[in-house]
């Protein structure tokens, strides 16, 4: 089994959950088994998986393992159904039902989303008004926590429960003798025993072995290292540990062999005979990776994403059907980015055309987007320029536009290269490390600029938009260009580590048995 480590998913997917989604659709077309791993608890679980079309089977989440919840029959608690009192008087305001029962409040009922009755949480108060406890239903319908609550309205201790109605996994808050709280979490009654530990990657590093408990030679591929790494590196038993690097690894790139490492990835390489393999999405990265850490550890080269057949083989967009002179910037509002410098660019682009039109598509990293806004505001761009939020459907982005730009600082692999290629979208690109040279063909399918250097994304973007006939050239050229990254060619890449694997035996001799605390 293949299993690739995360931390979440959520609705609003980053690159690294897009590039998991993409390979686990190929390991299912070659049959290679594999499975998604997340450890965060989150009520609207198998709504996203339902959005990013996954089974059950197709991802396990910590809690739902413990719990046993993995599949549980979809039927939401309406507000019909939940009981209150008889003599109790119920008044609803807005999102809201107020529950009061002889002149006290006695419970407030929430409800979940903007419309319908489905109950979301209850939250219960004592005589004297302070909340004692909150009840909480997952989209299913499935009472999933309870959580109590001290005198000082703290949280004590929460309840993760099954289908079956009875408390798996526990979550203490307790305080040390310094006042300071710490969380003890419990998985309770687990094949008959009840175990505890200090802290939840302690938990998280049982969760990963007691997944490695199924009689086969499992790998464990780390996507997100700041969340999965520890538990991964600490596991009671053996497995075969994969870091896959979807950024640059070192904070400065003129200096890959002396600078320091990129935070995301500072404990996962500097605790570098803990892996047995190493992913990089290019050539460069994976000769970079090497020249600094050694080939001790192989290290394999892999494109984070691939083009369907589905879309290789649809009709290409008419050129003279998409928006004339539209700009996208498909990407995370982040500061690595650099969406300011587009916005920038985009002024000088507006004045040699009145019509042109700026699109982001993203979610916002902090209070990015708000910063954005006011430099739109300053420059008086608010009629042109639009932050449009993340879309599940950005094909439609891709297949409207005339022209996309990423300014970024710095880039792993980047999808949406590869997707706006696939969809006829030329880039305007900061050629950094690492992906975007391997992806745009310069001077063919996009434009590659140099990180610093505004005035060459401005111009490069003037002279597209100023050419037609080039900028549909160039819209010709990124079909062909996306055939170069076709499932068949990348599963290529990927046979080269899954035959690795098994021709490279897990070793047996430091297997431990993990015995926990009773």
């Amino acid at each position: 089994m293949y299993y690739f480590l995360n931390d979440n998913m959520q609705f609003s997917k980053s690159g690294i959950e897009h590039a998991e989604l993409m390979r686990l659709q190929l390991f299912k077309d070659h049959h290679v088994p594999a499975k998604i791993v997340t450890r965060i608890f989150t009520m609207n679980l198998h709504d996203v998986m339902m959005g990013a079309k996954l089974a059950d089977d197709d991802l396990v989440n910590l809690f739902e393992f413990f719990c046993g919840s993995q599949s549980v029959a979809r039927k939401p608690l309406q507000l019909a159904d939940f009981e209150v009192p008889m003599d109790a008087i119920k008044t609803r305001k807005q999102r809201q039902v107020h529950v009061v029962q002889h002149g006290k409040l006695l419970m407030i009922i929430y409800l979940r989303g903007k419309t319908g009755d489905e109950v979301s949480n209850v939250q219960y108060f004592d005589v004297n008004g302070k909340t004692i406890k909150m009840d909480w239903w997952d989209t299913r319908g499935m009472h999933c926590l309870e959580q109590l609550f001290d005198w000082d309205g703290k949280i004590a201790q929460e309840a993760y429960f099954g289908p079956d109605g009875q408390v798996n996994l526990e979550k203490l808050h307790l305080l040390n003798h310094a006042g300071q709280e710490r969380l003890t979490w419990r998985v309770v009654n687990y094949h008959g025993t009840s175990w505890t530990f200090n802290g939840f990657q302690e938990l998280t590093r049982f969760f990963y072995d007691e997944l490695n408990q199924n009689d086969e030679s499992n790998v464990f591929i780390c996507d997100r290292t700041v969340e999965c790494a520890w538990a991964l590196f600490n596991m009671e038993t053996t497995a075969k540990k994969v870091l896959h690097l979807h950024n640059n690894h070192v904070a400065d790139s003129s200096d890959i062999l002396h600078s320091t490492l990129n935070n995301n990835y500072a404990h996962a390489l500097n605790n570098w005979h803990q892996w047995d393999a190493v992913i990089s999405a290019t050539p460069e990265q994976s000769a970079d990776v090497e020249a600094r850490f050694g080939k001790a550890i192989p290290a394999f080269t892999i494109p984070v994403g691939y083009v369907d057949a589905a879309t290789l083989a649809a009709k290409p967009v008419p050129f003279e059907q998409r928006q004339p002179h539209l700009i996208v910037q498909v990407a995370r509002l982040a500061p690595e980015k650099q969406p300011e410098q587009t916005i920038a660019a985009f002024q000088q682009i507006l004045a040699q055309f009145p019509d042109a039109q700026l699109e982001f598509w993203g979610y916002a990293n902090g209070d990015t987007q708000k910063l954005l806004e006011a430099q739109v505001a300053k420059a008086h761009l608010e009629a042109s320029v639009h932050f449009k939020g993340y879309t599940t459907d950005v094909n439609a982005v891709y297949n409207r536009a005339q022209l996309g730009v990423l300014p970024s600082r710095a880039e792993g692999f980047s999808l949406m290269l590869l997707e706006a290629q696939a969809h006829g979208l030329p880039m305007v690109v900061n050629d950094v490390k690492y992906g975007p040279s391997d992806i745009i063909q310069d001077g063919v399918s996009g434009i590659l600029t140099t990180e610093g250097q505004q005035q060459q994304l401005v111009d490069a973007m003037l002279d597209l938009l100023s050419h037609q006939d080039k900028l549909a050239t160039f819209s010709a050229a990124s079909y062909q260009n996306a055939k170069r990254y076709s499932e068949a060619a990348v599963f290529d890449q990927w046979q080269k580590l899954l035959t690795y694997f098994k021709t490279v035996p897990v070793a047996t001799d430091s297997v431990k048995t993990y015995e926990g605390v009773k």
